[in-house]
Parts: C-alpha cells; sequence; structure tokens
C-alpha cells in the first residue's frame, strides 16, 4: 500500500465512525477433496511354490469425500458504510460436510509382522517387505503340520500392521490348497505346452483351448519361473514378439497413466486388481500389470474384432470396451509408447480365428 493510501486511510479514521470488516467471496470452481485415511483393511494374496509359501499383504483405507468449494476473497474495511481499505486474499478453499466414502491409501502392507494360526498353534512366518511380501521355506515339521491328516482345512492369516496394538485377523487360507497346487500347476504346464508345441498349426478350438489355459496359469501361478517363462513364449509363438523387446525399448507415456488414473476412479474394487491400481498410481512397470494388461486388450479384441480393423487408442471409449479393458490400454501406452498396437497387430489377427 502506497504512503498516499495510507495517508488518506488516517485522514478518514480521523473523520470518525467505528471500522468494521467483511469478507467478499467470488465463486471461482468447485473441487472434491479426500480426508484423511482410516478404517484401514488388509487382503492377501497367497502363492504356493514348491517348498515355499509366499504371501502378499495388501492394506487399503476409506476417505471422507469432502466437497470443497473455491471462492477469490478479498477483506474490506469499513467504516460507517463506506468502504476504506480492500486486501485481496486470493483464491480460499472452503469444504463442505462430507458427501460420502471412497476407497483410499491403497498399497503394500509393508513392515507387517504375519503368522499363520492353524488350530491353537500359531507359526510366525516373518515381517513383508516394501512390497508387502513375505515368504517361507516350509520346513518338514511345518509341512507335516500342514498336510497332516488331522489338520483343519484352512488356517488364519494373522497380521500386526506398525502402530497396532491388535492383531488382524486377514482372513482365511487353504491348506488344501498347499499340496495340491504343484499337482495343478503341472497338469495345466502339460497342457499349455503341447499347445504351443503345435504353433501355427493350432485349430480354432485349440486357440480357445489354449487362451483358457493361458488365463488360469496366469491366475493361479504368474510368479512361478515355469508358468511365467510358458507365458512368455506363448506371446513369442502367436504374435512374433517377445516382451523383453517391448521392456526394453519402452517409452514412458506418463499421460496415458493419467488417463488410467482418472478410468480407476470410476472402477469398482474388484474389476481391477490391487496389483494393477499399484502400477498405475506408483508410475511404475510391473512386468504382472503389463501382462494383465495385454490378456484384457485380447479378451476386448476376442469380443468385439471387428474393431481391429481400425483401432485407434483415441478412440478406445467408442469401442464398448469394459473400464478394464480401457485401463489396460492406458498402461500399454504408458509401457511402450502411443505407437504400442504396431507391435501388437498380430493379436487381431489371432483373435479373429
Amino acid at each position: 500500500m502506497s504512503y498516499r493510501t495510507i495517508l488518506g486511510a488516517l485522514v478518514l479514521l480521523g473523520c470518525g465512525g467505528a471500522l468494521t470488516y467483511r469478507d467478499v467471496d467470488t465463486p471461482s470452481g468447485n473441487v472434491t477433496t479426500l480426508g484423511a485415511p482410516r478404517d484401514h483393511t488388509y487382503s492377501f494374496e497367497a502363492e504356493p511354490e514348491l517348498d515355499v509359501l509366499r504371501l502378499r499383504v495388501y492394506r487399503a483405507g476409506r476417505c471422507d469425500v469432502i466437497p470443497t468449494q473455491v471462492v477469490i476473497r478479498r477483506t474490506e474495511t469499513l467504516q460507517g458504510g463506506d468502504v476504506v481499505y480492500t486486501e485481496n486474499k486470493g483464491k480460499v478453499q472452503i469444504a463442505k460436510p462430507p458427501s460420502g466414502q471412497a476407497p483410499c491409501d491403497v498399497g503394500y502392507a509393508r513392515d507387517t509382522a504375519v503368522s499363520l494360526l492353524i488350530g491353537n498353534a500359531v507359526h510366525q512366518l516373518g515381517t513383508t517387505d516394501a512390497y508387502g511380501q513375505v515368504a517361507i521355506n516350509l520346513s518338514q515339521e511345518l509341512r507335516e503340520k500342514l498336510y497332516g491328516a488331522g489338520v483343519p482345512a484352512e488356517a488364519t492369516v494373522r497380521l500386526r500392521p506398525p502402530q497396532t496394538l491388535q492383531p488382524v485377523d486377514a482372513g482365511k487360507l487353504s491348506l488344501a490348497s498347499l499340496r495340491e497346487h504343484e499337482a495343478g500347476v503341472q497338469k495345466l504346464l502339460t497342457e499349455f505346452e503341447a499347445l504351443l508345441n503345435k504353433g501355427s498349426a493350432l485349430t480354432g478350438a485349440e486357440i480357445t483351448r489354449s487362451y483358457t489355459v493361458y488365463e488360469s496359469l496366469r491366475a493361479i501361478g504368474w510368479y512361478d519361473p515355469r508358468v511365467r517363462a510358458a507365458l512368455a513364449r506363448f506371446w513369442e509363438l502367436l504374435f512374433q514378439r517377445k516382451q523383453v523387446e517391448a521392456t526394453e525399448n519402452m517409452t514412458r507415456n506418463l499421460k496415458a497413466l493419467e488417463s488410467a488414473k482418472e478410468l480407476l476412479t470410476h472402477a469398482s474394487d474388484a474389476s481391477i486388481p490391487l496389483f494393477m491400481q499399484m502400477a498405475v498410481n506408483t508410475q511404475s512397470y510391473d512386468p504382472r500389470a503389463y501382462d494383465w494388461s495385454t490378456g484384457e486388450l485380447f479378451r476386448a479384441f476376442r469380443q468385439k474384432p471387428e474393431v481391429c480393423a481400425g483401432f485407434d487408442w483415441v478412440k478406445v471409449n467408442s469401442y464398448g470396451f469394459p473400464l478394464s479393458a480401457q485401463v489396460a490400454v492406458q498402461y500399454l501406452r504408458f509401457a511402450d509408447g502411443d505407437a504400442f498396437f504396431h507391435s501388437m497387430s498380430g493379436v487381431c489377427g489371432f483373435a479373429g480365428r
């Protein structure tokens, strides 16, 4: 404020009359903010692998959805009914009462102590790492307890998150699956490899079966080196492209991830796996997320093969794809760049057979 303005204000003050103040707000827009996370829940994925039991633990909180009005505020000083001074305060946010709740703070449950509760016995597995994973090499003693005839069919996964006084039971783990998992994976691998050995000689029915077996292996054993090798061969043989070449030459497209994040706000928790949400929200390349995205797009092409004739990611919203496939497209753009579809052109030819 200039010397002349100050002098003028002092003169006015000397003229008598009480000073009053008021805020004048001009609406500038509306935004939605999230409150602090609370009411955390925990879930896990079990990954039995030969003699190793792996658990990956996730956390998810709930946040209040707070509608917020943005205004441009100025404070006026009045003497009597006249404005003697105005001060601009800029943009101010005015929070309104919460309008609901939304999932938030979704991530890996790191530094969390994990144990299995089997009957009255508690077996400590260890503490999760930065990716929410804990693994234990099942000793002969523990295997005998787990596989014994008198052991309950399920065990409770018990967690002790950091700064939590009481343990949290995250759910049940089937003990029978630890024994049956290896036999099931081996059976699917044998069938899958027999199909892959036929190469381009696959019939239409065998192509359909190969995709079914592919999805089954991806769901139950993506972390198994044997399964990962078979899945990589699947893409290499059928689409003439190795995934490793795509990852080495990828160009990050952060704008695609911003679009994927926007799509996630409209998706249900069940339609997009937690590992996929993590890859999008942390702007990171995850082989599992890449594989999931490729599979979702392939599924969408099989349902709508006519789209292949002139596929354009810019028009993906007009193709009638499910939300999961739209997220997959944006993640593949992030991984391989805007021209990602050129390297996946074989997908359409295969999907239409």
